[in-house]
């Protein structure tokens, strides 16, 4: 038996949390809908949040496959200078690269 694909949505959303440790400690919540956007939250009738939350960039790279897309390079996730500098706890990255 094998696993079908999810369906691909056009762009995947990630934020990175406690992006002021170390990389091996970061948390990332994937996202189908951008957050904050009026469809992210709860997907509507079933009652379960609409990202999945991801403790390791392996454990995220596994979800881009399901999804369909080839995983950014783990700097990708890291915070800007800027971001760095403004003391950011966490950071949100679009995803739009996807295997075809």
């Amino acid at each position: 038996m094998t696993t079908e694909p999810l369906p691909q949505p056009p762009v995947l959303w990630v934020t990175v949390e406690q992006v002021q440790q170390r990389q091996a400690l970061w948390t990332y919540r994937l996202f189908e809908d951008k957050p904050g956007s009026p469809r992210s939250g709860t997907i509507p009738n079933r009652g379960f949040q609409s990202y999945k939350f991801c403790y390791s960039y392996t454990e995220l790279c596994a979800w881009f496959l399901m999804y369909g897309f080839t995983p950014p390079p783990p700097d990708y996730f890291a915070p800007t200078r800027q971001e760095q500098d403004e003391g950011a706890v966490s950071i949100l990255r679009p995803v739009m690269t996807h295997i075809r």
